[in-house]
């Protein structure tokens, strides 16, 4: 997200949630909307996902781990008739992505209040020059 995205996102009366998230926790528009599924819907299957979100078998699987890796979902096996098992992708609290993005938020205050504190030294040390 570019600064100017930022700034267009402070100046709203109001955020929408998809927005909240895809600016603090950096994640793309279809895996808030696979987010969404799994919160509103509850545990899926990757065929599941497949349906639902429209998508290959291959981009709903990579979509959902994404979610994983990013801490937005969980994986679980269970157990299938004769020995078998498949993935069941499960929702982490909205309670929890609400305090990773206080956390987020609260880091990146602390750290723009550290640079603002040197910055009159930066600025000296940035290189004006300029080309005629």
């Amino acid at each position: 997200m570019s600064l100017i995205d930022i700034m267009n996102l402070l100046n709203r009366d109001q955020l929408s949630p998809q927005e909240i998230i895809k600016c603090t926790l950096g994640i793309k528009s279809t895996e808030i909307q696979a987010y969404c599924i799994l919160a509103n819907k509850g545990p899926v299957t990757i065929q599941e996902a497949t349906e639902i979100l429209r998508k290959s078998r291959s981009t709903a699987q990579r979509i959902l781990q994404n979610l994983v890796e990013k801490g937005l979902a969980t994986r679980e096996e269970e157990l299938i008739g004769l020995g078998g098992y498949k993935y069941v992708y499960k929702p982490v609290p909205p309670e929890r992505i609400k305090w990773t993005i206080q956390m987020n938020l609260e880091q990146w205050y602390n750290k723009m209040q550290t640079e603002i504190e040197s910055f009159p030294e930066k600025i000296k040390q940035i290189n004006c020059e300029f080309d005629d």
